[in-house]
């Protein structure tokens, strides 16, 4: 691992180890809480989260600030979601989930974190949350472990335009498991580069953490 470098308001390192600022004192999934000061920090374990492991494996740059507004495609029961709630605080983040059971998790953890908007939809769908949003987000995150999860992104982004950044999850074992991932990976590249506006700043493989999974940082240029 890379020593974290990364700069964020809302980010701490002590000892090489990841945190994220929060003015909430309870747990969302067992992580380590240290009080400081007039606020208290979660663990960020990149073992438990792709995005903490793609900080500690040296992403440029983290496009989430205080007021943010993300929308969260594969929002599973909340563990990432929890600390970019963290992160922006005045900010809101709109999960995607559609599956119950992690959807269930996601709701209770909204009860207390008003800036998270839970919404139970099939991400492949987006006119069935366009509306609750009601204008473009201006952060896209993407960690849904399907074939087509590159056209997930796409037809997101096309629903609204006006994105800034974005941040895709890519599980290359769950759009071929018989090749090998960077095979995977570059014809997903070629995908993106196709479509007009899209700028790839960086790709980080964080396989060491989450095996066969690459983060691409994407930025809206139209």
């Amino acid at each position: 691992m890379r020593k974290i470098s990364i700069k964020n308001h809302g980010v701490e390192v002590i000892k090489d180890r990841l945190y994220s600022r929060s003015q909430f004192a309870e747990s969302v999934y067992g992580e380590k809480i240290i009080k400081k000061h007039e606020y208290f920090l979660h663990a960020w374990e990149p073992k438990k989260s792709k995005l903490s492991a793609a900080i500690s494996d040296g992403i440029s740059r983290l496009p989430i600030e205080e007021d943010t507004e993300t929308l969260y495609l594969g929002a599973s029961s909340g563990t990432t979601v929890s600390h970019i709630s963290d992160i922006s605080n005045d900010g809101k983040i709109f999960a995607i989930e559609v599956a119950p059971e992690p959807f269930s998790k996601l709701l209770n953890l909204s009860e207390n974190r008003r800036n998270i908007y839970p919404v139970m939809a099939n991400a492949r769908i987006p006119d069935e949350y366009s509306f609750f949003l009601g204008h473009s987000p201006d952060f896209i995150y993407q960690d849904i472990s399907q074939k087509d999860q590159t056209e997930i992104l796409l037809r997101n982004m096309d629903a609204f335009p006006e994105w800034n950044y974005a941040i895709y999850m890519l599980k290359a074992i769950s759009i071929d498991s018989a090749r090998k991932p960077d095979d995977v990976l570059n014809e997903q590249i070629s995908k993106l580069k196709k479509r007009k506006g899209i700028k790839i700043i960086e790709t980080i493989n964080i396989s060491n953490f989450h095996r066969g999974h690459f983060c691409i940082l994407l930025q809206n240029i139209t």
